[in-house]
């Protein structure tokens, strides 16, 4: 079927088979969502329940007739059926549907996802590591954090949450370097507020840390204009937690992250991350793409390699979500090869 001429004739929602995963674990996600035109699936999984459950009550029906090329107008009445909810868990679901039509699409034209999007992908996109539940302060933490930097990856991150003394948070930062080996970025995990910032900030030197992702609570601009007034020299990065373009724009161009770590399933799919590249690059603010997403990421990356640098590579959550797919997509001397197979490249399980 020509992929002009394919509409979207089924949208539905599969469970993940436990018996080919292995046993779920709390966190897991466990679903997939799947579209079909003349006969052919596009798939992105896994997804969580409640997106998948949007999309199975609601946003599937709303998919249904429409072009399968159609991206941008699909993404528009998806956005306008859900109106004032299309954020949050709507735009994760908007999101995961979205994945699966580009996969669809890819299927349709026998090209990976990222030969749409660009005529000269890369073919190897560079990846850094983060592990943000390895406790800084465990006695085998040096080890962990040593061998996982011997891996290649262009940079590591470390979780440092608030509810430490600030000297023991400064040490903490300083060992994780030193055991890298290279300045390493800082996921605050929204648990810092401003308080703890500011005295935070002054002790952290760029020699030792890459930025600190996250330490607000909320990414709103007012938020990010007083930290950034009160802690010159703070590099900070952010990006997951936003979920319109308007806000995007306002950030880049008056908070001047060091790097734009977006989701490119919660900001609404592949669709709207495009529209996030573009702001970036014209902000002049390098994109780390946020690694829940990891497969879509990747092929964001291989197509506009210019605008999002490395990908974040979830060391211990990851590979536990590609046990349900259809190979595996791991890294190998910090970075990871494209698939060259139809789609996003890599189907459920069965």
């Amino acid at each position: 079927m020509d992929p002009a001429d394919a509409v979207i004739d089924r949208v539905r929602v599969e469970r993940l088979d436990e018996g080919v995963a292995g046993p779920w674990e709390a966190g897991d996600s466990r679903f997939a969502v799947v579209v079909e035109a003349g006969g052919v699936n596009g798939v992105f999984a896994p997804v969580d329940e409640l997106p998948a459950a949007l999309v199975a009550t609601r946003l599937g029906q709303s998919a249904l007739g429409h072009p399968v090329t159609d991206h941008t107008g699909l993404l528009r009445r998806l956005l306008a059926e859900l109106g004032p909810h299309a954020a949050g868990l709507g735009r994760w679901a908007v999101g995961a549907l979205d994945c699966a039509v580009w996969d669809l699409h890819g299927r349709l034209a026998d090209v990976p996802v990222a030969a749409l999007l660009s005529d000269r992908p890369t073919p190897r996109v560079p990846v850094y590591a983060s592990w943000l539940s390895l406790d800084l302060a465990a006695n085998s933490a040096a080890e962990s954090v040593k061998a996982t930097a011997g891996e290649g990856f262009a940079f590591t991150k470390w979780a440092l949450r608030g509810g430490a003394e600030t000297a023991e948070m400064v040490l903490l930062a300083e060992r994780a370097a030193t055991w890298a080996g290279h300045r390493v970025a800082v996921d605050a995990l929204g648990t810092w507020g401003h308080l703890r910032t500011m005295e935070v900030a002054p002790l952290l030197t760029p020699q030792t840390v890459r930025w600190v992702e996250d330490p607000l609570p909320r990414t709103d601009q007012t938020a990010y204009r007083q930290l950034r007034r009160h802690t010159r020299g703070l590099r900070v990065a952010f990006g997951e937690r936003l979920s319109h373009a308007e806000d995007v724009r306002a950030l880049l161009e008056h908070c001047r992250p060091e790097a734009f770590t977006f989701d490119a399933v919660w900001c609404g799919g592949i669709t709207e991350a495009r529209t996030w590249l573009n702001a970036a690059q014209e902000a002049n603010v390098p994109v780390h793409l946020h690694g829940r997403a990891f497969l879509p990421a990747v092929h964001l990356a291989a197509a506009f390699p210019d605008v999002a640098s490395a990908v974040e590579y979830q060391v211990v959550w990851e590979p536990r979500r590609q046990r349900a797919l259809r190979g595996t997509l791991r890294p190998d001397g910090g970075h990871v090869a494209l698939p060259d197979r139809p789609g996003l490249g890599m189907g459920v399980r069965r």
